[in-house]
C-alpha cells in the first residue's frame, strides 16, 4: 500500500485552527467555519493517520461545538470562529450533528487515551443523545428528520432518514463502550434490528409487525424486495432511491446479512462502473424534470440551485462518500476493489484540488475546492487499507 498522499494531510493541517478544522481554506459562503460533521469526519481521519495536529484539531472542533450547544442539547451545524456566530441549520434544523458529536468525543478519547476528555464532555454527550430521543416524537425508536435536516441539506429526504439513524446507532454504541453505559447499550441493541427490518423490507408476511405496515406492504406488492437499504421512510411511504453513504455505514455497523451485504455492494458497484472514476453516486437514480419530487427539489435551496441531475446531492460523485464506500468494500472482503477506488480518489482529488463533488456525466470538479472532507475520505480509506479501523462500529457486548 503506498503512503498516504502528502497533499491530503497538508490540506487538513492547513485547515486546522485553534477553534477546530474548517470545511475549506477558501473564503466562500460559510465554508470557513467549524462544521460539526465535516470537522469531526476530518478529525476521525486524522486519528486513524495518527496525526497529532489533526487529533488536536478534532479536540478543538469538539470543544467549539460543545461551547455552542443549544439549550435543549442540540449540537450546532456550524460555528463561525471569527465572531462566534452559531447556526443550527438553514431552511431546516440539522439533526445529525448531535450524533456525530458523540462519535467524535468517544473516538478521540479512545484513540488518544484521554479518558479525562470523555468524562469532561459526558454531560454534553448525554444532552445530545437525549435530544435525539426527544426527536423520536412518537417514542418508537426512530428519529424524525425534517427535509434538509442532514448532510444532504438541499435534497428531498425527510421522515425517518436512514443516514441519521445509523450515525445515532454508532453514537449509542460509542457512548455505551466508553462509559460502560447500560441504558445506551440497550438502546443500541434494540435499534439495530429495528433499522434492519424497517429499511430493508423482505416479505409481505412481515407487514403487520413492520414500523409502517401499509408502506411496507405496498412496497413489496408493487416493487418486490429491494437489493439495498432504502434511503428513508415517511408517513407517505418509502423513498426507494439508493443512498451510497447510508448503505456503506450499514455495512460497517454490521446490519446486513452476508447475502444482503453482497447484494448492496454489487448494486453500488454496478452504478459506479457507469460513472467517471468508477465513483458510486451519492443518491441514485437522479430526480429529473417530470418526476414527482422534482418541484420540491427545485425549491429546496437558498443561494442557488445546485441539484441538476447528476450534480450535488442529486447523483453527484462525492469523494467523501466514496471514501466511506471504500471502507464498506474493504469490510466486505473486496480489498482489490477498495484499493482501486483509493487510487481513483487520489486522481480525482489531485485533478480537482479536492473538489466537493464531481458531476456524474463527465466527472468535472464542482462545488467548493478545496473541500477538506474530500481529503478526509481518501485519508480514511488509505488508513483502512493499511489496517486501521474506526472504533465502536461493532455492537457493544451485553453485561
Amino acid at each position: 500500500m503506498p503512503p498516504v498522499p502528502d497533499a491530503a494531510t497538508a490540506l487538513l493541517r492547513d485547515a486546522t485552527t485553534p477553534h477546530g478544522i474548517l470545511a475549506s481554506t477558501v473564503e466562500r459562503a460559510n465554508y470557513q467555519r467549524i462544521w460539526a460533521r465535516d470537522g469531526i469526519l476530518c478529525g476521525l481521519a486524522g486519528l486513524l493517520a495518527e496525526d497529532e495536529v489533526l487529533a488536536a484539531g478534532l479536540r478543538a472542533t469538539l470543544l467549539t461545538l460543545a461551547a455552542a450547544q443549544g439549550p435543549d442539547g442540540q449540537i450546532p451545524s456550524n460555528v463561525a470562529p471569527q465572531d462566534g456566530a452559531v447556526s443550527f441549520g438553514g431552511l431546516a434544523g440539522r439533526v445529525d450533528p448531535s450524533a456525530w458529536f458523540v462519535v467524535g468525543c468517544c473516538a478521540y478519547a479512545q484513540q488518544t487515551g484521554d479518558a479525562a476528555f470523555a468524562e469532561a464532555q459526558r454531560p454534553a454527550m448525554e444532552r445530545a443523545l437525549r435530544v435525539l430521543t426527544t426527536w423520536e416524537f412518537n417514542r418508537r425508536g426512530l428519529v424524525y428528520v425534517p427535509q434538509g435536516g442532514d448532510w444532504a441539506d438541499e435534497y428531498v429526504l425527510h421522515g425517518y432518514v436512514l443516514y441519521v439513524q445509523l450515525v445515532r446507532l454508532w453514537a449509542l454504541r460509542a457512548f455505551a463502550a466508553t462509559f460502560d453505559a447500560g441504558p445506551q447499550r440497550k438502546q443500541a441493541r434494540n435499534l439495530a434490528p429495528l433499522l434492519h427490518t424497517t429499511f430493508w423490507p423482505t416479505s409481505a408476511d412481515h407487514a403487520d409487525v413492520a414500523y409502517h405496515p401499509q408502506a411496507y406492504r405496498q412496497l413489496i406488492e408493487r416493487h418486490g424486495a429491494p437489493v439495498f437499504f432504502l434511503a428513508a421512510l415517511a408517513p407517505g411511504g418509502y423513498t426507494r432511491r439508493f443512498d451510497a453513504w447510508s448503505n456503506a455505514l450499514a455495512v460497517l455497523l454490521g446490519l446486513p446479512s452476508d447475502a444482503q451485504r453482497e447484494l448492496l455492494l454489487t448494486y453500488g458497484q454496478a452504478r459506479a462502473a457507469e460513472r467517471p472514476h468508477h465513483f458510486v453516486p451519492s443518491f441514485w437514480p437522479p430526480i429529473r424534470c417530470g418526476d414527482d419530487r422534482w418541484q420540491a427539489l427545485r425549491t429546496a435551496w437558498r443561494d442557488r440551485f445546485s441539484n441538476a441531475p447528476g450534480h450535488y446531492h442529486n447523483g453527484g460523485l462525492w469523494p467523501v462518500v466514496n471514501g466511506w464506500w471504500g471502507l464498506a468494500l474493504l469490510a466486505g472482503g473486496h480489498r482489490d476493489t477498495a484499493a482501486a477506488l483509493a487510487q481513483s480518489l487520489h486522481t480525482a482529488n489531485a485533478a480537482g484540488t479536492f473538489p466537493e463533488y464531481l458531476d456524474a456525466h463527465e466527472g468535472r470538479p464542482q462545488g467548493t475546492c478545496p473541500c477538506t472532507w474530500s481529503a478526509a475520505g481518501a485519508l480514511l480509506l488509505d488508513c483502512a487499507l493499511d489496517g486501521q479501523r474506526l472504533p465502536f462500529l461493532a455492537a457493544p457486548q451485553s453485561p
